[in-house]
């Protein structure tokens, strides 16, 4: 049998478990959603071969082309905006209804393929923090602005 999870079902069961999680957990969600990034990216290390990586822009590359291919965005890049400051942007997030959703109830977004990035960035010794809040556009994208800096 040839199955396809439609992206709609993806966003609103997200959706419908970080609310319960914010519900009960509150302010201590980010421990969730930082957690889960870190455990995706050990989860992936094998599946992509990432896990020795020492070219942080190979490693970023491989984990875009997987979340294209497993269908949660349909682009993804960061730019770089200044010394220590990033872009990220993602076309069409599976999960871009129900994130922005939960924003607007004040609650912690999932933050699914930020929280793998981060893990990613914390492995290469560099530490990212998200600037304000995720912007959605009408088109689909969703972009985020992070400050980078080395782990001390």
């Amino acid at each position: 049998m040839n199955r396809c999870l439609k992206p709609s079902l993806m966003d609103l069961v997200i959706y419908s478990v970080y609310k319960a999680v914010n519900e009960i957990l509150r302010e201590d969600t980010w421990r969730v959603v930082w957690r889960s990034g870190e455990i995706l990216l050990e989860s992936l290390d094998d599946i992509l071969g990432i896990k020795d990586e020492k070219d942080l822009y190979s490693a970023l590359d491989k984990i875009f082309r997987w979340l294209i291919d497993m269908g949660y965005i349909e682009h993804g890049e960061i730019k770089r905006l200044s010394e220590n400051e990033i872009e990220y942007v993602m076309s069409t997030p599976v999960i871009g209804s129900g994130a922005e959703k939960l924003i607007k109830e004040g609650m912690v977004p999932p933050h699914i393929s930020t929280s793998l990035l981060f893990a990613l960035l914390k492995r290469f010794g560099l530490k990212a923090e998200m600037i304000g809040r995720p912007i959605f556009l009408e088109d689909g994208r969703v972009i985020e602005r992070w400050r980078i800096s080395e782990i001390r």
